[in-house]
């Protein structure tokens, strides 16, 4: 099981080739990972809110037969913040013109994990550039209702608070360690203690890897003010949807709602059990499995 993590992690950036692009109004920062396959399928991996590339690196590492670019999005990891509000239509117009800056030779499959598949889904309900879309963790839902409700409005407080205090202790809030550390031991299931340590040092490390307090807490509203199912409708490429059955942020039965809004002959769910939210840290080599065959499925 360690193999599907740390150590898949490091084989990934091993072979990890840093790039820097303008996009927009923005210096982007993005990594690439070849594969030694000449005729290898593209696909692109968006990473989820707070985060920053090394968070999908794990997967990347256990995946051999595609080209993955991941990028830092605008304000986080080593990517400038946009000039405007860090907002969902924003980062849907950043990634747009991120791809078409690639200038690739055949339409890549895109990935986004939880934040990141909000993201992903505001660009596929727009934009016609990518084979196939793949869901992983999706915030299915809209935050503020449902189960996951009375959770959402205590973290709701609590940026607030990270809002009206000076900036220095915002700041200070915001990347607390007790506020990081508690999110990791809530969020990580396995019961593997070697595990734990790692997705909790992984949190440690790149969780608080925003450019600015605003970055945060804009990028926080615009979590809680969308979900995909407000994009589903306007999809129309086929659609893979990996979801965990323990997830602390979208319900399995809110995640089978998204999935059943979707065309039956194009879209496909697997749920793994015994994980949540962080199946890119706990389960990678499955995840990687589940990408591969599905790009191979004749998806583009």
């Amino acid at each position: 099981m360690i193999l599907e993590s740390a150590e898949l992690a490091s084989k990934a950036l091993a072979r990890s080739k840093p790039h820097s692009i303008q996009v927009l109004d923005t210096v982007t920062r993005y990594w690439s990972y070849a594969s030694s396959n000449p005729n290898a399928k593209v696909i692109i991996f968006i990473h989820g809110y707070r985060g920053n590339h090394h968070g999908l690196e794990a997967i990347a590492g256990a995946i051999t037969d595609l080209d993955i670019y991941i990028p830092d999005l605008p304000g986080f990891g080593q990517s400038d913040a946009f000039r405007n509000e860090h907002n969902i239509a924003n980062y849907a117009k950043w990634l747009n013109s991120f791809i078409d800056s690639l200038e690739l030779k055949k339409k890549p499959h895109l990935l986004g994990h939880s934040f990141g598949s909000i993201v992903v889904s505001a660009f596929a309900a727009k934009f016609d550039s990518i084979a196939s879309l793949i869901l992983e963790n999706p915030v299915a839902a809209p935050a503020l209702k449902g189960p996951k409700a009375l959770t959402t409005a205590v973290a709701k407080g609590f940026f607030w608070f990270a809002e009206v205090l000076p900036e220095s202790l915002g700041n200070a809030l915001l990347k607390s360690w007790p506020m990081v550390r508690g999110m990791s031991v809530i969020m990580t299931k396995s019961r593997n203690a070697e595990l734990r340590r790692w997705v909790h040092a992984q949190h440690d490390e790149n969780f608080n890897d925003f450019a600015s307090r605003t970055v945060a807490l804009e990028g926080y509203d615009a979590s809680i003010s969308n979900c995909v199912s407000d994009f589903a409708p306007k999809f129309k490429v086929p659609v893979l949807m990996l979801i965990g059955d323990r997830d602390d942020i979208t319900t399995v039965k809110q995640q089978q709602a998204l999935f059943d809004s979707l065309a039956a002959d194009s879209a496909r769910m697997l749920t793994f059990e015994k994980v949540g939210h962080l199946t890119h840290y706990e389960i990678p080599e499955a995840i990687a499995g589940a990408i591969e065959e599905w790009v191979s499925d004749s998806h583009g």
